[in-house]
């Protein structure tokens, strides 16, 4: 179970951490993360935890930060933060930030396609669209999983575990859009 959890937070990442390079009309513009205060190198930063435990109705004990990569040349900065509840509930947040715009409409559907197909050994659950929410948006039901193409650069995966199913939806749309910012 450990496995699938890892693979599915960090499968797409991956799979757009390998696009490197820059392609036609990319820019690369790495500084611009100071510029703008998004950091990818730090998830826990992206959303206060305060927040996080706002939306379960619970309080964050601890948050813990990992799988952190810094950007250079064509690599795009990553992390991902682990948010541990009072009440023992838990959630991720994985970040990227490419130096160059590689969220093209084909690696978005390659990320997609990769997780449809991881989640057809475990679930029968379709991936949902989510519109409105960034570039492109999808939600993975059963894990409770929203990946979020914020834009030509960013993308991040918000996976509230275990939240309430009938929330879960609401609860990642609204808490990526803080994100966004």
């Amino acid at each position: 179970m450990m496995k699938m959890k890892l693979f599915l937070m960090l499968g797409p990442a991956l799979t757009l951490a390998a696009c490197g390079g820059p392609q036609a009309g990319g820019k690369n513009e790495a500084s611009d993360t100071i510029a703008t205060g998004w950091d990818a190198t730090d998830a826990c930063k992206l959303l206060d935890k305060a927040v996080l435990g706002a939306a379960f109705g619970d309080t964050v004990a601890e948050t813990s930060l990992a799988f952190v990569h810094q950007p250079s040349g064509s690599e795009a900065a990553t992390s991902e933060c682990t948010y541990r509840l009072d009440g023992g509930g838990t959630a991720t947040l994985m970040a990227r930030r490419s130096p160059i715009g590689d969220n093209t409409p084909e690696a978005i559907a390659q990320t997609r396609k990769a997780t449809e197909s991881a989640m057809k050994a475990f679930s029968d659950k379709p991936i949902e669209d989510v519109p409105g929410l960034g570039k492109a948006a999808f939600f993975v039901p059963g894990i409770n999983q929203m990946n979020v193409f914020l834009d030509d650069r960013r993308f991040v995966i918000l996976t509230l575990g275990t939240a309430p199913s009938d929330r879960a939806k609401p609860m990642a749309a609204d808490l990526v859009k803080k994100i966004a910012h």
